[in-house]
């Protein structure tokens, strides 16, 4: 029987297990069940990719080699208590220094909106998830004698099985992440047809089917001398009928008259600015939140310009000169941000929620752009003491 680590790992993951692991995070079994049928696939795709990249390879490869080895025989003793804890935080740890926070962010948040758990559910959930999935793919590479170079080959192979195992409508979640790059085509089929192209049935043989019918044959010889007459015919008409120097002096056309403008000015949030790209739809969506107000402040307005503003300094970095004159209004934008999201307590629940869940739906765009600046050389010291200062307050969010 061929290697499939999806069921591998599922196999692992037991039903009284998943019950335990639902009841230690406070999390429905059912959901907890959606999730995890989310979340092993969704995280063999992330190091398939991460695999494919210069040293993602040696990096997983060290990861795996760091795990506790008897952590797979132990987990079920190991749930509910402290050594839960030191589990979920040394995952989510290692999760974020192979995959970077935006790639993590932008994981355990399709996870959580897919399966319903939530972004604080799903981000224990996936801190258990990692070292149980490098737990598997260390058992293998043992068992086989792999090195990194091998341990790429081994989750290469696995595309077809990973694509196939993704839920349906999970990849929604996933798109503009990079997190499904690698799996190529495969990632947008599902169910019976992706394998065999008819459900229940094997994909035909070209053998077996019918020879192409035959075209009848057709004397083009006409062809070239009628398209010349054509040629000819439109210059002439062209000629004749095209104004000539002294008739455009003669009628100049008339002259544009400026009216000033009433649309109002553009505040960024609905469409890219410039060298950024088309604008994400979780940015676009910070437009809905204009109007939402604490008193004469509308804050909902302030905190869209106030990302929105983030977005683009970040997006401006391109080396340490750049990295140096971003700061300034990525630091202002920043304190905006944080300074704003205090003022939310004061709104009633149901607006509150609306913002946070707007904001927070933001992040792994965000951070896309914040890990890509921090991998130019030179710029982590200058931007991160701000970026960290950020993510504090996204995770703020995220837990209250």
């Amino acid at each position: 029987m061929s290697l499939d680590l999806v069921s591998n790992i599922t196999q692992i993951l037991s039903s009284s297990l998943v019950s335990r692991i639902a009841s230690s995070l406070g999390l429905d079994k059912a959901l907890t069940e959606k999730a995890l049928q989310a979340g092993v696939p969704g995280l063999l795709a992330a190091f398939t990719s991460l695999v494919s990249r210069p040293n993602g390879a040696q990096a997983l490869n060290g990861a795996i080699a760091r795990q506790q080895p008897t952590l797979l025989s132990s987990l079920g003793s190991m749930l509910g208590g402290s050594a839960q804890s030191n589990i979920i935080e040394t995952g989510t740890n290692t999760l974020t220094s192979l995959l970077g926070s935006g790639t993590t962010s932008a994981l355990t948040n399709a996870v959580g909106q897919y399966a319903g758990i939530g972004n604080a559910g799903s981000k224990s959930l996936m801190g258990l998830l990692g070292p149980v999935v490098m737990g598997v793919l260390g058992q293998q590479q043992r068992a086989s004698g792999l090195d990194a170079t091998g341990l790429a080959s081994l989750l290469n192979s696995q595309k077809d099985n990973i694509a196939s195992a993704l839920p349906a409508g999970f990849s929604n979640y996933l798109s503009d992440t990079g997190i499904l790059d690698a799996l190529g085509s495969s990632a947008g089929v599902r169910g019976p047809s992706a394998t065999t192209g008819y459900s229940g049935s094997s994909r035909p043989s070209y053998s077996t089917m019918p020879p192409p019918v035959p075209r009848p044959t057709q004397s083009w010889g006409w062809i070239i001398p009628a398209l010349a007459a054509l040629l000819i015919g439109g210059l002439a008409w062209n000629w004749f009928t095209r104004p000539h120097p002294t008739e455009t002096a003669a009628n100049p056309p008339p002259a544009k008259v400026e009216t000033p403008s009433t649309a109002p000015a553009s505040t960024g949030t609905s469409t890219g600015a410039s060298g950024l790209g088309p604008m994400p739809a979780s940015f676009e969506a910070l437009e809905n939140l204009h109007g939402i107000k604490v008193g004469d402040v509308d804050v909902g307005a302030q905190l869209a310009s106030a990302e929105t503003s983030m977005r683009s300094a970040i997006a401006s970095v391109q080396d340490v000169s750049t990295a140096q004159a971003a700061m300034t209004p990525l630091t202002n934008s920043a304190n905006d941000f944080v300074r704003l999201s205090k003022l939310l307590d004061q709104l009633p629940a149901q607006s509150r929620k609306t913002v946070v869940n707007t904001i927070i739906a933001t992040r792994p765009a965000l951070d896309q752009l914040f890990d890509k600046a921090l991998a130019i050389p030179g710029v982590s010291p200058i931007i991160k003491p701000t970026i960290d200062k950020v993510h504090s307050q996204f995770d703020a969010l995220t837990t209250a």
